[in-house]
């Protein structure tokens, strides 16, 4: 995040019909009812903001408009977006912005999970954009096909189901690319339909021929108490031993942005790869432990045991151990 930073501060089978695309499987599981309404309102908003291809704009805006509250905020990521988003109208504006800037050729949820208690979900979503407008005043369109993931936060109101609140974190188009990074700049994002579908298919395959099967609430349990604990590993008061008991020896963690280093190292040449193993992870976060003292807070999370899928949102306060340097860092 150092580069970005120096820029500005029942399941359900979805496939790609487009031909050599790795297919995605099994989106959801469900622990209780509470958490199949949730994923149910994250699929319908996920699947009306990318149908404007072949809804039409305003068919699109007039279905979104009563799932979204009036109230509701769109979160900046600090990347791609700046400033928030306020209000329904703010809201609908940016996805006529937003579509007519890039055509949506694919845009379809591979992966989702809700946590009930902060009545939220998350969702993986799989997209191709083609530059068909004006990224800046000015600009012209490349014509050019950028292909992504997506990691969406929707948090909905407990009462009316209406949309309160959104985060997006979001891989950068090559325009985008082009735009936001300095000169000279590697970027080596991982690719989606390359490197994260093969994993999530593989996760769901694995979960359906275990045998004996596994209990959802069970694993579902296992999952969450290895999320939490990666996430406290983080925090410079950690006991890093405890990574050996929830991060498996075959790890990879793969480099969505493009901007951690990933493509100075040659033996990962042609995957995005930040981390490659239990003790590569451990050395990463010892070394980050040296030069700041960190808090990380798990502030909503979510496991998918159909799919050996966990999606998590937290923030960390830190300061530099040799300066008064201090910053927030949220994901």
């Amino acid at each position: 995040m150092q580069a970005l930073a120096q820029l500005r501060s029942v399941s359900r089978v979805a496939r790609s019909q487009r031909p050599g695309r790795t297919t995605a499987v099994r989106t959801m599981a469900f622990v209780n009812s509470k958490q199949e309404q949730l994923c149910g309102q994250a699929r319908k908003f996920v699947e009306t903001w990318g149908s404007v291809a072949s809804k039409g704009i305003d068919a699109a805006k007039k279905e979104l408009s009563d799932m979204i509250a009036d109230d509701c905020t769109f979160k900046a990521d600090g990347v791609l977006y700046t400033d928030d988003l306020k209000g329904k109208a703010a809201i609908l504006h940016a996805l006529e912005r937003e579509h007519g800037t890039y055509e949506h050729s694919t845009y379809y949820p591979v992966a989702m999970a809700a946590d009930d208690q902060h009545n939220t979900a998350f969702v993986g979503v799989a997209w191709e954009y083609n530059n068909v407008g004006p990224l800046r005043s000015g600009a012209q369109p490349s014509g050019n096909t950028s292909r992504g993931f997506s990691i969406k936060q929707l948090t909905f109101h407990p009462s009316s189901g209406q949309l309160v609140e959104s985060r997006v974190n979001r891989q950068m188009t090559a325009e985008e690319q082009r735009e936001l990074l300095q000169p000279g700049t590697k970027c080596q994002p991982a690719d989606v339909f390359g490197d994260v579908l093969p994993k999530l298919s593989g996760g769901a395959q694995q979960a359906a021929e275990q045998k004996p099967p596994v209990d959802d609430a069970d694993f579902a349990g296992r999952m969450s108490n290895s999320l939490m604990t990666w996430v406290h590993c983080w925090s410079s008061d950690a006991d890093l031993d405890q990574l050996d008991k929830v991060l498996d020896p075959s790890l990879m963690a793969y480099d969505a942005y493009g901007l951690h280093a990933s493509a100075d190292k040659p033996q990962r040449e042609g995957h995005a790869v930040s981390m490659m193993g239990r003790d590569d992870a451990r050395a990463a976060i010892a070394g980050l432990h040296k030069k700041f003292t960190d808090r990380n807070k798990l502030l909503a999370f979510a496991v998918n045991p159909d799919q050996r899928v966990a999606f998590d949102h937290w923030r960390g306060e830190a300061k530099g151990r040799d300066s008064d340097a201090r910053f927030e860092t949220e994901g």
